[in-house]
């Protein structure tokens, strides 16, 4: 269980020491928009689909999350492409792309799953509220 918890943080953490040693300004991509993914994002969708159907999708829930957090770093106006998404629901999102298009990469799913929510996105933090007396 150690391993597996040692593993997960490694997922978690990798992605976002590389978003801390990314240059801020420039492109993510090249002239024709591509880019590298690494990790998670080269497995297929259908590898996607059997990791859920045996719940054992939290290496690709942690490569989600350090793609959403590189993405809310490096895009203008945006503070949280979540919007009012949860994980789970961002996860069925995912299945459902995934049952579609089996043979896609995830990474391309996640890239589907963001154009889904940029109109939903949060561009502004929220305003902490005040507790009452």
């Amino acid at each position: 269980m150690r391993h597996t918890a040692r593993l997960a943080m490694a997922y978690l953490v990798v992605p976002i020491l590389l978003l801390l040693c990314m240059p801020s300004s420039g492109s993510s991509s090249d002239a024709k928009g591509n880019y590298v993914a690494l990790s998670f994002g080269l497995e297929s969708c259908q590898t996607f689909l059997q990791a859920r159907s045996n719940r054992l999708e939290l290496p690709y829930r942690h490569w989600l999350t350090g793609y959403l957090t590189a993405f809310n770093k490096l895009t203008k106006a945006t503070v949280d492409i979540r919007g009012t998404t949860d994980s789970d629901g961002m996860l069925g999102v995912l299945e459902h792309y995934c049952i579609k298009n089996r043979q896609d990469s995830f990474s391309w799913a996640v890239e589907a799953l963001v154009t889904d929510l940029y109109p939903k996105r949060r561009t502004h933090m929220p305003q902490k509220q005040e507790r009452p007396p």
